[in-house]
């Protein structure tokens, strides 16, 4: 990953919205991030972390309260990050949880978290991978990046007072960091497969065992052994028992033959008695037939007539029908000619209402056009209302704009002048501290110097002591020594006199780092003391009575503009003075030109047409004249079109009325005739008779079906009767009680032997089955425990149940990890100066504790290894580096690995002497030449110095800002 931009809005110490431009500092730069102790420089890798994970780096603090409390109510607190990551292009922003005003009214009310993350793709547009949930976003990146948050801040954010933490964690931490690094998940999943198929194979073992004591339970054995003895004692009891059934069977059959032949003998005997005595009641009901035959054959004669008399009914009728039509037909004639003389005489009328309609019409457009002036007046005075009310809102802007920059001056004053005085404070106690420090220093000059006169009359003394008569003095050379130096007080050390000096110079540096620090207090007294005085030039004799007047003032304002939308009042709080002058100046003109107009319009709009209401009742009087004069016009007309119709219709009805009246009187005759005629040549004397022999089709059916079920029936019994007595002829009846008896007799001793026979051929295949099973179980058995030798083993040895307690997953990561350390020596060995180097324990924890992954620290100059925890702090900030420039090197080394392009450093450079800080730096330049991205967070001055790039972070009183230093 390498970032490219950071926009950061009221986040943490930032109140305004602060960009960072990573790009500014080339393709791969090393630069700093510097600032004073507070200032935010942290918060810019919080802002990174946040962004990606919606986590700060060191996790004291959750993103809702990352806020500035410095920053204005209004502006939303975010954060922008784009980033490069493979050779794409990817922006997320993340808002945190957050309270800020309602859009109307007052109050607050609580903004939800939220995040969208984009591609920027290569022509420039953008393509959203998430639109809104911060919880998808995460995975998200997790996903792109490969990393979770605390391993993004173990490898690639080193956050203050964290950086030991990938150094010393544990084997199972290390080697959950180190499998998304080095994507060697496909290990672990391979554990997993050979623990489940080694628990697999142990289930199924179990079920075959589980299986083979059911199949004995089964059959109520307690072994294949006792199995084996029961079927063997079996066999010849179900070769016995068959041939016993076998003998039985055949008497049986024997048995039912017997028994089936005397039951049909018995059951024709029977039948022969029913269908006698059936022939019987048949015989006595022949009478009755015999006048349903008759009557059924006086129907047939009456219904060939029926269509003769029908046809005559239907004449009468027809003929009684039209000649009550032709009766209403001529009466409908005389009422519609009786209508049309009445309309004709209405229709006089239809000049006159043709007139008053015209008049009205007129009368209408006029109206209307007077509605049209009076709607044109209304929208003017809206508008005047409108401008009024406009200018109202403006001037109050105004007068609250001029309010609140009175105010500010003031306000400023204050603060200035508040500042003054705390200068002036520190300064009085900045020179009484000089003052101490003097008098200090004074008295330790004396004593060094009285200290230097003693270490020189003693070094003078102890070179007398080593004088002899004879031998040349070492001073001036003469071998006489008349009066040697001597003394009797304690003798100064050269340590002491040394030290003595260091004293005197380390309190001189304080002493002018104090008054340095009191010239700059004292340049700043003045500066700001000009400051106030210029302020105090533009202000009233009683600054106090102005701020309260303003207040007051703007109180006044801002309760004018209550009732204003908040909005509205915003944007115009936005604009200078003379905009808002211009704006009401526009205003009033426009005002008097819609006056104007007014006036004009007034002049032509009649008094009494000058309220809206009044109009439109007029409009609607005159509207419902009109339409009931149209109304009656046009009900004028189609009247006398109806009545016209009606005896135009009416004639040509009774015209047809008469026509078909006069036919039916001639079918009448006919039919009458034709009736007559029929039933001189029929049975019938007289139509009574024909009418009394008429049957409905459903009696005549009825008759019919009687008849013949009747003759059916007669034949099948006298068929049946002559064919059982031809069938039974010779034979006598049998005793068929006795017969059953022998039959059931036969089958009960054929049952008893086929359940003996059963019950003990059932146990045999049920022990011969059961012994199957037991072999093909054995046989599964035998096979479950061949694979499980195989696959039982691999899995051991693959989870890290054997040996050193290695798994798979363990060993290929330690390979790996021995890799990075070798790097990651090279470098601790440099910046240690040979002293350090990185080491992989390969010893077996205590206990069921994971191993593997465990570092060790080879000290040589002790010639010992020992645990990391032992190091110090510049000695553990040292590894730690170190072991993370190894991983970076390491991990882009193998192919599918994690990018790891950039890395951020927060502190840890104080703990290191010059000497350390010079090979750490020269570490990191020389990483950063081979394509690494590497940012510094430290306040150290020396930095300063060697990294020319910056960011600095500027702490202020109203808040943090950053500033650039590209190069």
């Amino acid at each position: 990953m390498r970032p490219l931009r950071l926009v950061m809005t009221a986040f943490g110490p930032f109140p305004g919205r602060e960009v960072i431009n990573f790009e500014a500092f080339g393709v791969a730069p090393l630069f700093l991030i510097n600032g004073p102790t507070g200032s935010g420089k942290t918060t810019i890798l919080d802002a990174i972390c946040f962004a990606l994970y919606g986590k700060t780096t060191g996790d004291e603090r959750e993103g809702a309260q990352m806020r500035s409390d410095l920053a204005a109510a209004e502006v939303l607190c975010e954060v922008e990050f784009s980033f490069l990551l493979h050779d794409r292009h990817f922006e997320i922003r993340r808002v945190p949880e957050q309270l800020r005003p309602k859009a109307r009214g007052d109050g607050l009310t609580e903004q939800k978290p939220e995040a969208q993350l984009a591609e920027i793709l290569a022509d420039g547009s953008k393509q959203l991978l998430v639109s809104s949930k911060v919880s998808e976003a995460t995975r998200e990146i997790e996903s792109l990046t490969g990393l979770s948050a605390d391993q993004f801040r173990q490898v690639m954010v080193l956050p203050q007072g964290k950086f030991r933490q990938l150094l010393l964690a544990e084997s199972v931490e290390r080697e959950k960091i180190f499998s998304q690094l080095f994507q060697t998940g496909i290990y672990k999943r391979l554990e997993e497969r050979l623990r489940e198929k080694s628990a697999a194979i142990r289930r199924e073992r179990e079920a075959c065992l589980q299986q083979r004591q059911g199949i004995l339970e089964a059959v109520e054995c307690d072994s294949a052994a006792a199995v084996d003895r029961e079927i063997s004692d079996l066999q010849g009891q179900v070769d016995a028992a068959r041939e016993i059934r076998s003998r039985l069977e055949t008497a049986y059959l024997a048995a039912h033959q017997d028994f089936g032949r005397a039951q049909a003998l018995v059951n024709d005997f029977e039948q022969l008695s029913r269908v006698a005595a059936e022939l019987v009641r048949l015989n006595q009901r022949e009478s009755e037939i015999t006048e349903l035959k008759k009557r059924v054959a006086a129907a047939i004669q009456a219904d060939r007539l029926r269509p003769v008399f029908l046809e005559r009914d239907r004449c009468l009728q027809e003929q009684s029908f039209l000649a009550e039509r032709l009766t209403e037909t001529r009466a409908t004639l005389t009422r519609a000619r009786e209508r049309l003389r009445q309309v004709e005489a209405e229709r006089e009328q239809l000049p006159h209402l043709n007139r008053e309609r015209d008049d009205q019409h007129l009368t209408l457009r006029r109206m209307e056009q007077y509605r049209e002036g009076l709607e044109r007046m209304t929208g003017l005075d809206r508008q005047l209302e409108d401008l009024q009310r406009q200018s109202t809102l403006y001037g109050s802007v105004r007068r609250l704009a001029e309010c609140d920059q009175q105010l500010a001056r003031l306000n400023d004053y204050s603060n200035q002048k508040r500042v003054l005085e705390n200068l002036k404070k520190k300064l009085e106690q900045v020179e009484a501290e000089g003052l101490k420090l003097k008098q200090k220093y004074d008295s330790m000059v004396v004593a060094n110097k009285t200290l230097e006169l003693a270490w020189h009359q003693g070094q003078a003394a102890l070179l007398a002591a080593e004088l002899q008569d004879g031998a040349p003095c070492p001073v001036c050379g003469s071998q006489s020594h008349p009066a040697p130096a001597a003394t009797s007080e304690h003798l100064p050390s050269y340590q002491e006199l040394e030290g003595a000096r260091k004293t005197v110079a380390e309190q001189a540096d304080r002493l002018e780092a104090v008054r340095d620090q009191f010239r700059e207090l004292r340049a700043e007294v003045k500066q700001q003391g000009l400051v106030v005085n210029e302020l105090e030039a533009g202000l009233g004799p009683d600054p106090a009575a102005a701020v309260a007047q303003l207040k007051a003032q703007r109180a006044i304002e801002q309760q004018a503009l209550e009732g204003f939308p908040a909005a509205d009042v915003t944007t115009l709080r936005q604009l200078d003075s003379d905009a808002l002058s211009d704006s009401i100046q526009k205003m009033a003109e426009k005002q008097a030109v819609i006056k104007r107009e007014r006036e004009l319009l007034g002049k032509d709009l009649p008094l009494e047409f000058r309220d809206l209401q009044a109009l439109e009742s007029a409009t609607r009087t005159l509207i419902d004249k009109i339409s009931r004069c149209e109304k009656r016009i046009e009900e004028i007309g189609q009247a006398h079109r109806e009545a016209y119709a009606a005896v135009e219709s009416a004639s040509n009805a009774v015209q047809q009325s008469e026509q078909q009246h006069g036919q039916a009187l001639i079918k009448a005759e006919a039919a009458a005739r034709a009736c007559h005629d029929s039933l001189v040549g029929s049975p019938f004397a007289a139509e009574e008779d024909y009418r009394a022999a008429l049957l409905s089709e459903a009696e005549l059916d009825a008759f019919q079906s009687r008849i013949d079920s009747f003759e059916g029936e007669r034949l099948q019994l006298s068929g049946a009767d002559r064919e059982l007595r031809k069938k039974l002829e010779g034979q006598e009846r049998p005793d068929l009680d006795m017969v059953e008896r022998q039959f059931r007799a036969a089958e009960k001793s054929r049952t008893q032997a086929d359940h003996h026979w059963r019950s003990l051929d059932s146990r045999l295949q049920a022990l011969q089955n059961t012994r199957k099973k037991l072999d093909a179980n054995q046989a599964r058995l035998k096979e479950l425990d061949d694979r499980y030798r195989v696959v039982g083993t691999v899995s051991d040895v693959a989870s890290g149940q054997t040996g050193q307690k290695v798994s798979l997953q363990r060993f290929v990561l330690s390979v790996l990890l021995d890799d990075v350390l070798l790097e990651a020596s090279t470098r601790l060995t440099r910046m240690s100066k040979g002293r350090y180097r990185l080491l992989r324990k390969e010893d077996r924890a205590k206990g069921n504790k994971a191993s593997g992954l465990d570092l060790l620290v080879d000290d040589a100059y002790t010639g010992k290894v020992r645990p990391v925890a032992t190091l110090s702090g510049g000695e553990s900030f040292m590894a730690a580096l170190a072991l993370a420039l190894g991983l970076s090197d390491i991990v882009q080394a193998y192919s599918g690995g994690v990018r790891l392009d950039t890395l951020f450093i927060d502190e840890g450079f104080g703990s290191l002497d010059p000497e350390s800080l010079d090979l750490a730096i020269r570490t990191l330049v020389d990483l950063q030449s081979a394509g690494r991205m590497i940012g510094i967070i430290s306040h150290v001055g020396d930095l300063k110095e060697q990294i020319p790039q910056r960011i600095d972070v500027v702490q202020q009183r109203t808040g943090s800002t950053v500033r650039l230093v590209p190069l």
